[in-house]
């Protein structure tokens, strides 16, 4: 149906003459009416529909009287206003009306005022008919969400008396709803309840809204019960109160297991505080008596010295059932198999298990708690089946706060001992500070030479956080390392802070069983290094420039020098030009040196087996050696850059060749077990000049560029070897690369 403010949908019935006038005359009265227009009762039956929300009819009909249709529309929809429009003085036909049910009736004279009266007649039945209809839904909607609801429902009137209840009330409160009908709520509370009660029933009364409250109630067989209450006051129109409505539900099993789980969290406060094995053991088996409500308790706990489950914590009771408790041996007992595969055991009748305790002692149930690595926690009660799910869940709840609370003392215990361990290498750690940390990644310690430089104190940081100490960037990288160094990772990463570069490196810290207790974080200033690598960086980068230069700046006008120099030789004979060939010569070979010095890297390169004996054969063929012997017997291997050693031998064999002439003989050769040598037979080097030979432009020939030796030092550093020089067995030059680990063939 159609809402007042929305169109109002009429059908009109009457004489076939005056029905369009009448239809026309209320739409011009009231822009909400859109009126339809019949002339007897079988076209009106088949017009009307659910849509209409009134019918307005003549009391004279081509075929019916007015009365007549008003009985044929209510058998069909009881409840449609229908309007009726009798001619003046008729009062007789106006009293049938009434009687026959009409929702109103106007006598009736067509003309402008009189449509105008009907349209107001017609929209005030309406609006009433919509009220009607909708409460009645309502009222209908109400019943069905009240018998339906799963809680229980009590209406009261706005005396606070009791009419109605649904059946899970009745339920909830073993009353039917005839013994409640009359009584007010002081029938259903306790006297402890009375004044909570009495207040949320006074601002019912006072029509201030809904209430919640949680009262103590009284069942017909006189059990006591807590139940929790939603109650609501229905109000009209006027603010009089109309009905009032109580939702509820028996919530004495939640509160129980509220108190209990609140007891149990007190108990787990009392647990975690505990400072011994014993102590945590002695408040477990309180709680699960008091908690839980069982008869018999005991903690059992692991002896790793006897390899046994040794009863740490028994409860008098469980002394007189089972006598002098038992130690229990590997794979001895059920309990050695819930400590040892990890798993909960439950039991509803333990007295049909065999040689469980005395034979005259019966049990109802027990629960085995396996507690980790630490042993296992009995709870035993002396009636058949007398553990339910929550009880199991309880105890389980209670073993694992137990186990929490033994890996507390025995992670304090291991954080003690990393403490004792590390004090003396963190007091005098050098050149940087250390910093001890526990699983709350609060420091436990710290110290050595470089903490000043922090700006704390060891005690200002100890107990502190990284976030109390450091700008909160670095704190949360730190604290990422930390957890990762708390779960077995080493890192090393650098930070920078008060313009300092550290180097830090985070690691995890085991006990004597191998666990993880703790962290340790080592910081060392490296500002000088980076200082360092930036100047390498830029010498390297003006090497890399000179190098550039020497390759090509110099190379070219050289060779074009020889090219007009060998033009020249073509056209002239002249021992100068002979002299301005070996200066020409003597240029190429100092590039090359130069190029080898400025390009070769710190640390080898590509490092490879090779061996010794052939490579230096090798670099003999590369050389000019003229009449020169070579005796190489050395054929162990080593683990080198092949060109970077190649250049070595070379520029051994050559400085021989160029020092002690055509005809020397060149030997290469072992040194014990770390290294070998390359010596000669020529004039040696004379002792004064030996330091100095390794020297960048040092040199005793007139043709030598100076740069050959030193190629072969820094060639030898790279491979983190040593060269030095001393006299041959012949007499001649020797010079020693040691610090070399050759290769077991």
């Amino acid at each position: 149906m159609s809402a007042p403010t929305e169109t109002i949908h009429v059908l009109h019935v009457g004489d076939p003459e005056s029905v369009e006038r009448v239809a026309s005359g209320l739409e011009r009265a009231d822009d909400r009416f859109a009126v339809e227009t019949a002339t007897g009762l079988d076209e009106t039956l088949e017009t009307l529909d659910d849509d209409h929300d009134c019918v307005v009819s003549t009391y004279t009909l081509p075929d019916r009287t007015g009365i007549e249709l008003l009985d044929a529309v209510r058998e069909s929809y009881p409840h449609l206003p229908v309007v009726l429009l009798v001619a003046d003085g008729s009062e007789d036909v106006a009293s049938d009306a009434i009687a026959a049910g009409v929702t109103d009736y106007l006598q009736w004279e067509e003309g402008a005022r009189a449509h105008a009266t009907l349209a107001q007649r017609v929209a005030t039945a309406v609006e009433e008919y919509h009220s009607r209809t909708e409460l009645e839904a309502n009222r209908e909607r109400l019943s069905m969400f009240v018998e339906q609801s799963p809680l229980g429902v009590v209406e009261y009137d706005s005396e606070f008396r009791i009419v109605g209840v649904n059946d899970a009330a009745e339920e909830i409160l073993g009353y039917t709803e005839a013994e409640l009908r009359g009584e007010t709520w002081e029938y259903l509370v306790t006297d402890d309840s009375y004044e909570d009660v009495d207040a949320v029933t006074s601002a019912l009364a006072n029509a201030e809204g809904g209430y919640h409250s949680v009262d103590e109630n009284v069942r017909k067989d006189g059990e006591l019960i807590v139940c929790e209450w939603y109650n609501h006051v229905i109000t009209d129109d006027d603010g009089d109160v109309r009905a009032i409505f109580s939702q509820f539900q028996d919530v004495t099993d939640r509160r129980e297991r509220e108190r209990r789980i609140e007891a149990l969290h007190e108990a787990t406060r009392k647990l975690m505080g505990a400072a011994t094995q014993e102590a945590v053991a002695e408040h477990a088996v309180e709680t699960a008596r008091d908690v839980l409500g069982l008869s018999i308790n005991s903690v059992y706990l692991y002896d790793a010295e006897s390899d046994a489950l040794v009863p740490t914590a028994i409860t008098e009771a469980a002394l007189d059932v089972i006598g002098e408790p038992p130690v229990y041996e590997p794979g001895e007992s059920l309990s050695w198999a819930a400590f040892e595969e990890d798993e909960v055991r439950v039991f509803e009748d333990v007295s049909t298990e065999p040689d469980r305790y005395n034979d005259d002692t019966a049990f109802g149930a027990e629960i085995i708690l396996p507690l980790g690595d630490h042993g296992v926690m009995y709870v035993a009660a002396t009636e058949p089946a007398a553990f339910d799910e929550a009880d199991v869940t309880l105890a389980r709840t209670l073993a694992a706060n137990t186990e929490e609370a033994l890996s507390r003392i025995d992670r304090e215990r291991a954080l003690r001992e990393s403490r004792r361990r590390y004090r003396t290498f963190v007091d005098n750690f050098p050149d940087g500070a250390v910093f001890l940390f526990d699983e709350d990644l609060r420091y436990v310690l710290a110290g050595g030479t470089e903490l000043d430089a922090f700006g704390h104190s060891p005690d200002e940081i100890e107990g502190a956080t990284a976030h109390d100490l450091f700008p909160e960037e670095r704190a949360d990288e730190l604290v990422d390392y930390y957890r990762e160094a708390l779960s077995g990772e080493t890192h090393t990463f650098e930070q920078e802070f008060h313009g300092e570069h550290y180097r830090i490196q985070t690691l995890p810290v085991h006990g004597d069983d191998g666990e993880i207790s703790a962290g340790i974080a080592v910081s060392q200033n490296v500002t000088e290094r980076k200082r360092h690598e930036r100047e390498l960086a830029r010498q390297n980068e003006r090497l890399e420039e000179f190098a550039s230069v020497v390759s090509h700046d110099l190379r070219s006008p050289l060779n074009v020098a020889e090219g007009r120099l060998e033009l020249a030789s073509e056209e002239c004979d002249s021992d100068h030009l002979d002299e301005v060939a070996s200066a020409h010569e003597r240029m190429s070979v100092l590039i090359d040196d130069l190029l080898t010095l400025a390009r070769e890297g710190e640390e080898a390169a590509e490092l490879e087996p090779i061996t010794l004996g052939v490579l230096a054969r090798d670099c003999w063929r590369n050389v000019e050696t003229e009449t020169a012997r070579l005796l190489a017997d050395l054929d162990r291997v080593v683990e080198a850059d092949r060109g970077q050693l190649q250049q070595l031998f070379e520029n051994l064999v050559r400085n021989s060749v160029e020092h002690a002439g055509p005809d020397v003989a060149i030997r290469i050769g072992p040194l014990d077990d770390d290294g070998f040598y390359v010596a000669d037979d020529g004039p040696g080097i004379p002792e004064d000049d030996r330091d100095d030979v390794f020297s960048a432009g040092f040199s005793t020939n007139d043709s030598g560029t100076g740069f050959g030796l030193t190629i072969v030092q820094r060639i030898a550093e790279a491979h983190g070897w040593t060269v030095e020089v001393t006299e041959s067995e012949m007499g001649g030059a020797q010079f020693e690369i040691r610090g070399v680990e050759f290769v077991e063939e």
